[in-house]
C-alpha cells in the first residue's frame, strides 16, 4: 500500500478510537473498569498481578544480584549508546547531498504502523505483540526489584493510544524516596535489563532454532536486480531468483558468472538454470548486445543478461544463524538490518529475497 492509502487507514482507526473512547465514557463503562483519560491516551490501573510479582521477588538473592548487574550494564549501554550516536553523526556529516536527499523522514522514528516505512500495517499483530512483550516486561521487572527490595507497589497499569504506547509500576513515592541510593538504581536498572534479555531470548529463537533450518535455495549467485527489457526479464528471472548453470557451467560465485558471460556475444543462445525457492527452472535465452545497455561501445558485441548478480544472500544467511560471528560487526549487521534493508533496497527476511533460500529439517513442513 502506498504511504496515502496507509495514512488514510491510520486517520479512519484514530477516527474510531475517538468515538469509542467518548461513547464508552459517556455510559460510565470507562470508570467501572478503572480506566481514565491521560490526555488522548487511556489508562487503566489494576492491583491484578501485584501478587503475582510479589511471589517471583521471594528469591530476593537473585533479584538483588540481577539488579546490581543491570546498574553495571546500563552504565556500560549508556557510553555505548552515546558513542554509536557520535558515530552515526560523524558518518552523516561525511555523506554526499545525494545521500542526505535519501535519508527517510521523521516517520522512521514513529512506531506507529503503516506510517513507519519498516512497520507495515499488514503486520499491525505482530508490531503489537512484540510492544506488549516489551512493556510488560519492562515493567514487571521494576516491580519485582521493588518488592525484592522491601518495598511495595501500589498498582500495576497499562497507556493505551489505538495500541498499548506504554505501562507502569507504581511504587509508593514516600518509601521509594527514602530508601537508599543502591536500591532504587537496581529498581531503575531492572527494567532495560530485562527487556535486553528478552532481545537476547528472541535472538536464540529466531536465529539458533528458526534459521537453522534455513538453507539457500541453490548453490549459485542471487538476483540483486533485473534490468527492464532485457533477455533475463523475459526470461522470467527476478529478485531472489539464484542463477545455478550458465551454458551447463555451474556458477557458484560471481567471478566464475562474468567469466561465463565474457565468453558470450549478441543474440548468442545459452541454456540458463536458476531456481526460486523450490522450484526449479531450465530453458535457454537469447542474450543481448551488452553496449545497448551499458553505454559503453567498447563491449559492443558481448553478450548481455541483464541481471545484478551477488552472493550476499549466503553472507546473510551466515549472519543470521549466528550474530556474534565476527562480533561486533555481525552483530552491528544483525541489529540494523531492518534500516539496512530499507536504504539498501535489499533485505534477506523479505519478500523477493527469501525466494532466495528454503526451509527444510524439522521445520521444513513449514
Amino acid at each position: 500500500m502506498t504511504l496515502i492509502e496507509n495514512l488514510l487507514i491510520f486517520f479512519a482507526i484514530i477516527f474510531i478510537y475517538i468515538v469509542l473512547v467518548i461513547y464508552f465514557k459517556s455510559k460510565g463503562t470507562l470508570e467501572k473498569f478503572h480506566i481514565s483519560l491521560w490526555g488522548p491516551a487511556l489508562m487503566w490501573r489494576t492491583k491484578k498481578g501485584v501478587s503475582f510479582l510479589k511471589r517471583i521477588a521471594k528469591q530476593k538473592k537473585f533479584w538483588n544480584a540481577f539488579g546490581s548487574f543491570g546498574i553495571v550494564f546500563c552504565f556500560i549501554m549508556m557510553f555505548f549508546m552515546i558513542a554509536l550516536l557520535v558515530w552515526q553523526t560523524w558518518s552523516i556529516l561525511g555523506w554526499t547531498p545525494e545521500q542526505i536527499q535519501e535519508l527517510p523522514g521523521p516517520e522512521i522514528a514513529l512506531v506507529i504502523p503503516g506510517i513507519n516505512p519498516i512497520l507495515p500495517l499488514e503486520f499491525i499483530g505482530y508490531i503489537v505483540l512484540g510492544l506488549i512483550i516489551g512493556i510488560v516486561v519492562h515493567e514487571f521487572s521494576h516491580g519485582i526489584l521493588t518488592f525484592a527490595s522491601k518495598l511495595k507497589v501500589k498498582s500495576l497499569g497499562v497507556l493505551y493510544l489505538i495500541v498499548p504506547i506504554g505501562a507502569f509500576c507504581e511504587p509508593d513515592e514516600e518509601q521509594l524516596k527514602k530508601a537508599k541510593r543502591k536500591p532504587r538504581m537496581r529498581i531503575y536498572a531492572a527494567g532495560p535489563t530485562s527487556n535486553f534479555v528478552v532481545v537476547l531470548i528472541s535472538i536464540f529463537i529466531f536465529s539458533a532454532l528458526l534459521m537453522s533450518s534455513v538453507q539457500v535455495a541453490g548453490d549459485g549467485v542471487s538476483v540483486i536486480y533485473v534490468g527492464e527489457d532485457t533477455p533475463a526479464e523475459i526470461a522470467g528471472l527476478g529478485p531472489g531468483c539464484v542463477i545455478t548453470e550458465i551454458n551447463s557451467t555451474q556458477i557458484k560465485d560471481i567471478s566464475v558468472f562474468y567469466e561465463v558471460m565474457n565468453k558470450t556475444h549478441t543474440n548468442q543462445s545459452v541454456s540458463l538454470s536458476y531456481v526460486r525457492g523450490r522450484q526449479r527452472f531450465n530453458g535457454t535465452v537469447m542474450l543481448a548486445d551488452k553496449a545497448n545497455f551499458v553505454r559503453n561501445v567498447s563491449v559492443r558485441g558481448k553478450g548481455y543478461l541483464g541481471v545484478a548478480p551477488s552472493t550476499i544472500h549466503k553472507g546473510f544467511l551466515t549472519v543470521l544463524q549466528n550474530p556474534f560471528i565476527g562480533f561486533p560487526d555481525g552483530f552491528l549487521l544483525f541489529y540494523i538490518l531492518p534500516l539496512w534493508g530499507y536504504f539498501q533496497g535489499y533485505n534477506p527476511i523479505v519478500a523477493p529475497f527469501t525466494d532466495s533460500y528454503v526451509i527444510a529439517g524439522p521445520l521444513g513442513f513449514i
